[in-house]
């Protein structure tokens, strides 16, 4: 059949004119045609190959292949799919086929006999070498370099290169929601929806909120065009339920389905059913409805016709297995899954060789199918069920005798990342041996020890990250959650988040109406929610709503959400405690007083005020409500008065007869056991006013005094009114205790400590700079209470060889570069160090009321426009950060922290601050708050980048 490919069309069309030069024979009566017609066809079958029919079209275009004089409509056609569909996913035979067939229908409706050719390659072996051409692999053999030729020359038709060939985001579902996966580009590309784009990298995912539209725009460099996304009306959608992979959309009209799946994802804008799933339910746009059925069950329509699913009658390659977690579409399956391939026996026989490559091993099974045409191959069988990494497999399906080939062509494949020797668990993944490819750095939500892994429930990742590498590919799965899981669903801001096992939450007021959702797949356990119990409520479904009423009183003080399994244990989800924060604050303010307003949850009786003055003296008094006496007369220049039917109380405090500059704080006692308690908001700050004046006398005593005010946090309700009113007088004290920039003389200020043993929050950074700029043994004698005694370590780190220029274009990477592979450097400079710091941030971050640098509040907000910018070096840095995937933030915070570093050791500190208050317009007293806690929650890492910045300086000084 050679000279029928590389002559037919070239001077004419003639089958049997080609075939009489090759052979030298005539074939000019119908007698002889038939006969070779006859001959070839018996041939044909012997050597497995499924020709049938009369006509040339069928009988020898079919398994030809593509003639030569067709490779330049062919190139078309697939380089206008490759732009308008995306490339052929070649790892997924039957894909693969459907979209080398789609190119040809669409593009060359009327070459009757590329078609043939197209539909006759069930193997897709030219989408195979059309995605070869587009990696630059070499041409194999004449016709293929004549192939690529017009490839190349059908990219450049359409203002295109090789590596332009840049296909739209592919759609998956992701566990409830549709999303994108873009292809990996040099060039940028961008999803339209609505009035805004989404800038998507290349190889990232990008999950599209609801509603979800029919299409969307996209576009990458100049190339701009609509992609179906949504099902739009008569449309129906199918995926992969297990990998979440795009299979097919079906239109109106179509009524039978063959899926190379088992289990599948159905998405329709009309209402349906279907045997195993029942109803179909509203998806997250509630619009579109969707279901989890069967591959070989009837999906019955409300609307359009009914839909019938079945195995494919053309060979197939897929996978039964249970999906231990995902990395967009991509799947990691347990071990204990099976291969099924679905291949006609009367074609080729019933025999096959499976190869399944792993890396740089390679193994072999030789396979019959079934008279049915299927068999079910269990992994074991390849050496996947022993005790091994999770890896990348492909699997290949080749002709017989091809055992041992490992060039062999290709019949089918697939591909997937297998966990070898970990079968479905029933729970959540718990101890199995630690993979030698498990990457810390890109993982959360896990826990090592002893050399096991397992799932973490008291971890705040939501959903567990296991990162992987294989080969140069690496994943990171987000593993199915299959213990229980609660949220916190808060009504004020329509939201809900994660709660880790075991958290103790604070409910105040305007929590009053917030509500939990629980996720347990344990039937037989019992509910306890504050002392209260619900036997079994997980017996008919997995989900549970804990609504307010159920939050509202407590059984003799228990605050426990638990669970009481079978056996009688008891397993503390999270703790709930009740605050009787006060609502509607209001504070208002003019030259002559402040006033305080706000709306008590519980009756009190009296309320005990105290003023606090920076010279020491203390002033205090009680206002008496209800009909029990004070102990304390009422305080002068202070009004109080309650409104007995509402609970409000207001508050004026009289500027010309109060002393100031001074603190004020206030008491309740409650009318039951009067006794008084702090008044404090839900966080469980307490409420503080700040009395604004000037020191007669500056020195250290009332800088420390300031200090002391300011260490404490403030109210989100009051805004910052006691850090404005008394910002100004601690500048000014601590500049002139400051006044000869020695840490000696301000030593009491940096040693202010919180009575509850929390970092203060007391600026340090914005009202003087030079502290941070001193000599690296200046820190000594500093309290661990305070959080900085760490800085005295600087003294002690050795000189490393050569550092990095710090005036230098990339010096955070340079350095991190050398980490990661110099062994000699210097204790506190090393890995380790690192390592150690990224453990105590996260510390801080998770146990101490540093994690308002991570929250929704004012001092969040901040750091997240402080580290906002490009950071060269991220990537490096995250990788010292173990149990770091999926959260950038400790990773950007300490990028913010070794930019003030190296800022320090230049002594360019309070041009570091003006450079900050430029770019984001923050007040310079709020950058030097949330500086001054960046550093206490990451004091390690300023303690390791301004020891070798400063090193850096001096030599690079004495080199110059």
């Amino acid at each position: 059949m050679a000279p029928l490919s590389e002559s037919y069309g070239a001077s004419t069309k003639d089958v049997y004119l080609h075939i009489s030069k090759f052979v030298n024979e005539d074939y000019s009566d119908a007698f002889s045609r038939d006969l070779l017609k006859s001959c070839f066809r018996r041939a044909a079958r012997r050597l497995g190959i499924p020709v049938s029919g009369n006509q040339p079209t069928e009988l020898f275009f079919a398994p030809l292949g593509p003639v030569r004089s067709q490779h330049a409509e062919l190139a078309r056609a697939f380089v206008g799919a490759a732009l308008y569909l995306g490339p052929p996913a070649i790892e997924d035979t039957p894909s693969a086929r459907h979209w080398q067939r789609r190119a040809v229908a669409e593009h060359c409706p009327t070459f009757t006999r590329l078609r043939a050719t197209i539909n006759f390659d069930t193997s897709a072996y030219c989408a195979r070498r059309f995605e070869a051409w587009r990696q630059g692999k070499s041409a194999s053999g004449t016709s293929e370099k004549h192939l690529f030729d017009a490839f190349d020359a059908a990219a450049r038709s359409f203002g295109r290169s090789r590596g332009e060939l840049v296909g739209p985001p592919r759609l998956y579902w992701a566990r409830d929601n549709l999303a994108l996966e873009a292809e990996a580009s040099r060039l940028p590309q961008r999803v339209h929806i609505g009035a805004f784009p989404i800038l998507v990298s290349g190889g990232n995912h990008v999950h599209i909120p609801a509603p979800w539209p029919d299409d969307l725009t996209w576009s990458c460099g100049n190339i701009r065009q609509q992609i179906a996304f949504a099902p739009g009306p008569g449309n129906v959608l199918l995926f992969d339920a297990d990998s979440g992979a795009f299979l097919t959309r079906l239109g109106r009209d179509d009524t039978l389905a063959e899926i190379a799946a088992e289990r599948l994802v159905v998405l329709s804008r009309v209402s349906f059913s279907c045997a195993s799933f029942g109803d179909a339910i509203p998806s997250r746009d509630l619009d579109i409805y969707v279901a989890w059925v069967e591959a070989t069950e009837t999906l019955v329509f409300d609307g359009r016709a009914d839909i019938t699913l079945q195995k494919p009658d053309e060979a197939a390659l897929w996978l039964d297995a249970v999906t231990l977690g995902r990395d967009g579409p991509q799947p990691l399956y347990a071990c204990d899954g099976a291969l099924i391939l679905r291949i006609d026996p009367e074609i080729g026989g019933a025999k096959r060789i499976v190869r399944a490559r792993m890396a740089k091993d390679v193994r072999f099974l030789s396979i019959e199918v079934g008279a049915d045409g299927f068999a079910r191959l269990p992994f074991y069988r390849f050496g996947l069920g022993e005790a091994g990494d999770p890896r990348h497999v492909v699997f290949e399906v080749l002709a017989p005798g091809a055992a041992g080939d490992l060039n062999a062509r290709a019949e089918l494949s697939t591909s997937c990342w297998i966990w070898c020797g970990v079968p479905a668990p029933d729970g959540d993944l718990c101890d199995v041996d630690l993979p030698s490819n498990f990457d810390a750095s890109r993982s959360a939500g896990l826990r090592c020890e002893g050399g096991k892994l397992s799932v973490d429930p008291r971890a705040d990742a939501e959903t567990p990250i296991l990162s992987l590498y294989d080969d140069k590919i690496r994943r990171e799965f987000h593993l199915a959650a299959r213990g229980e899981k609660l949220w916190h669903c808060r009504i004020s801001t329509d939201d809900r988040i994660f709660v880790p096992k075991g958290k103790v939450l604070v409910f105040g007021h305007d929590a009053r109406h917030d509500t939990f959702r629980l996720r347990s797949s344990d039937r037989d356990a019992d509910l306890l929610v504050l002392g209260r119990e619900k036997r079994r409520p997980f017996l008919t479904r997995q989900s549970l709503e804990i609504g307010a009423e159920d939050l509202e009183a407590t059984v003799e003080g228990d605050d426990r959400i638990a669970l009481r399994r079978a056996n009688g244990h008891i397993d503390i989800l999270a703790r709930l405690r009740r605050v009787a924060d006060p609502a509607e604050i209001s504070l208002t303010e003019d030259e002559n007083c402040i006033d305080l307003s706000l709306l008590l949850q519980r009756r009190c009786d009296a309320l005990h005020v105290k003023v606090e003055s920076v010279d020491g003296s203390v002033l205090q008094g009680e206002f008496a409500f209800g009909r029990f006496p004070v102990s304390l007369s009422p305080l002068g220049g202070v009004d109080v008065t309650s409104e007995l039917d509402s609970g409000r109380i207001s508050v004026r405090l009289l500027r010309t007869i109060l002393p100031a500059p001074a603190r004020v704080r206030f008491w309740v006692r409650n009318e039951k056991d009067r006794t008084f308690a702090p008044l404090c908001d839900a966080a469980e700050a307490q409420i503080a006013i700040g009395l604004a004046g000037s020191i007669n006398a500056s020195d250290r005593r009332s800088a420390s005094r300031l200090a002391g005010f300011l260490a404490e946090p403030e109210a989100e309700a009051l805004g910052g009114q006691l850090s404005a009113a008394l910002g100004p007088s601690y500048r000014q004290a601590l500049g002139v205790a400051g006044t000869t920039h020695m840490i000696g003389a301000i030593r009491p200020v940096l040693n202010v400590h919180r009575a509850d043993g929390q970092p203060p929050r007391n600026d340090l950074v914005g009202v003087a700079p030079w502290i941070f700029q001193a000599p690296l043994s200046a820190y000594s004698g500093l309290e661990e209470a305070s959080g900085l005694s760490s800085l005295a370590h600087m003294a002690s780190i050795g000189v490393p060889a050569a550092p990095p220029d710090p005036a230098g274009d990339t010096p955070l990477s340079d350095w991190l570069d050398r980490v990661s592979s110099d062994t000699e450097l210097p204790q506190g400079l090393d890995a380790t160090s690192l390592s150690h710091a990224f453990r105590a941030l996260r510390f801080r971050l998770r146990e101490t009321d540093l994690r308002c640098l991570a929250g929704n509040g004012h001092i969040g907000s901040a750091v997240a426009v402080i580290c906002q910018p490009h950071i060269e070096g991220l990537e490096a840095l995250r990788s010292f950060d173990s149990g770091g995937g999926g959260d950038l933030f400790p990773a950007r915070l300490a990028a913010g922290i070794e930019r003030f570093a190296r800022a320090c050791a230049g002594q360019r500190a309070d041009a570091f601050i003006d450079n900050v208050e430029f770019r984001t317009g923050l007040p310079r007293q709020e950058i030097g708050q949330t500086l001054t806690m960046m550093l206490r929650a990451g004091i390690e890492f300023f303690v390791h980048f301004r020891a070798l910045w400063s090193h850096a300086e001096q030599l690079r000084k004495v080199s110059a």
